[in-house]
């Protein structure tokens, strides 16, 4: 197998149809009417829905998701979590038009935490439309071992002085359909027997890209200029707890974060206006 190391600087290319229905699909997953047509602007983040992996069912891992060494670089720990990562948009990506994205994994970094070593995968995504930039985005990946006992579920304490906030309660239909608008195949969103059993969670996991989602929905709806965003997962939510995504305005800048109903941090997150937008 090609060293791990071997990955860094590779680089992908590929085109996706921003389907108008596609995005309709997601706006009535999170409950709302299905409006969107040709021209509009596609949501932050929402881009998501489009670049996929297209991988053979054959190259797929037990969690999943590409078997280590199909599209991510094979290093040697295998329970993927999704740590964070921030984006700088240039543009509205407008649906009804074909967009492409350009991948490069920028490293690959060993650490050690408490838990036992990781591996962190960073990868640059510019996604454009007409020749024009349109969203700059980094994003981490790392990867873990498996573990040997139930997971223990801690994590910070969440900001307690939101300045507006919104409940969700989702379930795991909820789950299952932005797994497939994603096409996402990681086990721990719609299996609950193995996120138990092999990745030591006691339900299904909420997908830490739509928190980040529905944290940047939060913050475009507070109709203040959106020019960055980054953020960072903190500790994962589960099925079937309420959970509430929050925010205070400091300055051009957004504080914003995700949390459990009995205050535990889950993600925090700053969206950032023009003025004060911060380099990637």
């Amino acid at each position: 197998m090609t060293d791990w190391k071997d990955w860094i600087g590779r680089s992908t290319t590929s085109a996706a149809w921003l389907d108008p229905e596609q995005a309709n699909r997601m706006a009535v997953t999170l409950d709302r009417a299905p409006t969107f047509k040709a021209g509009d602007a596609l949501p932050p983040a929402w881009h998501w829905l489009y670049f996929h992996d297209i991988v053979q069912a054959t190259s797929l891992g037990g969690d999943g998701h590409p078997a280590l060494g199909v599209t991510m670089p094979p290093v040697p720990l295998p329970r993927r979590m999704w740590a964070g990562g921030d984006f700088t948009f240039h543009e509205p990506l407008p649906l009804g038009v074909t967009a492409t994205r350009s991948s490069t994994i920028r490293s690959i970094s060993e650490k050690h935490g408490r838990t036992g070593p990781l591996f962190f995968v960073t990868v640059d995504h510019d996604v454009e439309a007409d020749g024009r930039p349109a969203v700059s985005e980094v994003q981490t990946i790392v990867y873990r071992e498996l573990p040997t006992e139930p997971t223990l579920i801690g994590g910070p304490v969440a900001p307690t002085d939101a300045e507006f906030s919104e409940t969700w309660q989702l379930d795991n239909t909820a789950l299952f359909r932005y797994s497939a608008l994603t096409f996402n195949g990681h086990r721990i969103h719609y299996d609950a027997d193995y996120s138990r059993s092999v990745e030591g969670y006691p339900n299904l996991v909420i997908h830490g890209p739509l928190l980040a989602t529905l944290l940047l929905d939060l913050a475009v709806h507070q109709e203040r200029p959106l020019r960055a965003f980054r953020y960072k997962a903190r500790s994962p939510l589960f099925l079937p707890d309420a959970f509430t995504v929050n925010g205070r305005r400091e300055g051009q800048k957004t504080s914003l974060w995700a949390a459990s109903l009995d205050g535990r941090l889950a993600m925090e997150a700053e969206a950032f206006g023009h003025e004060e937008a911060p380099q990637a």
